[in-house]
């Protein structure tokens, strides 16, 4: 069994990386109750360790940022000429 010092240190080691609901919400800047209903459909992963509150691991929440990610308009306007070109070329005849 470990000691209460060793113990003290795995959780804070553990709470470096992970996140509670309350901090994960700020993180992503939604509300406690979005995380929660986006973690129960597996948006994104959570951890309950023994049972208790639920946690979030950084990486975890900073992929699912990333992938909410938007083009910048000077692409946006790249992929729109050409999505015109091939319809005008497309009705062309």
């Amino acid at each position: 069994m470990l000691c209460k010092n060793q113990n003290e240190e795995i959780l804070d080691f553990f709470k470096k990386r992970m996140l509670t609901t309350k901090e994960a919400a700020f993180y992503l800047g939604l509300s406690v109750i979005t995380v929660r209903r986006k973690a129960g459909k597996g948006v994104f992963p959570s951890y309950r360790p023994n049972g208790g509150k639920l946690y979030f691991e950084i990486s975890d929440l900073d992929e699912y940022l990333l992938s909410k990610r938007r083009s910048s308009v000077e692409k946006a306007r790249e992929v729109a000429s050409m999505l015109n070109f091939k319809i005008s070329k497309k009705w062309k005849m």
